[in-house]
């Protein structure tokens, strides 16, 4: 397999990844909807914290934005992102806001509930959170540099 149908691979992979994480943010705002009107129902039991379910649904649309931009910014500048960067984005894209839903749908004991932090979210939350960061940030570098290589060469 060629380097260009591998790289191409890469952004084919965040389509697909942006697609998932908007899939599950249309799954929530499904559940949201559906626990609103039926507030006694069975689905309605499984949501232990309400705003974390919608604070997931929030992330998981914006995170499908990010990827989706990325993924047509580097097809508009014909950019081979590392898979390194694509990794970083999607384990980013999707592990912050599950970090969100797993709060959401965990019932709180009353040993826990003096824990204000459950212990594995600062490991689980730092490590999201710089892969996101690195691999967005880095994303935009590589964007802005073929923009203005792109502008250079049409001047």
């Amino acid at each position: 397999m060629t380097n260009q149908k591998i790289m191409s691979m890469t952004n084919i992979f965040l389509l697909a990844f942006a697609g998932l994480c908007l899939t599950i943010a249309l799954a929530l705002a499904w559940t949201l909807g559906i626990t609103l009107f039926f507030p006694d129902g069975v689905l309605a039991g499984f949501l232990v914290e309400r705003a974390d379910i919608i604070r997931a649904h929030v992330d998981y649309l914006m995170m499908a934005q990010f990827l989706f931009i990325f993924f047509l910014l580097f097809r508009q500048y014909s950019i081979d992102p590392p898979v390194w960067v694509v990794a970083a984005c999607c384990y980013g894209a999707f592990f912050n806001p599950l970090a969100f839903l797993v709060r959401g749908l965990t019932p709180k004991h009353s040993v826990v509930a003096a824990i204000p932090v459950e212990p594995h979210f600062p490991f689980q939350a730092g490590l999201s959170f710089t892969l996101t960061t690195v691999g967005f940030l880095t994303a935009v570098i590589l964007v802005v540099r073929a923009a203005l290589k792109s502008r250079s060469v049409r001047d």
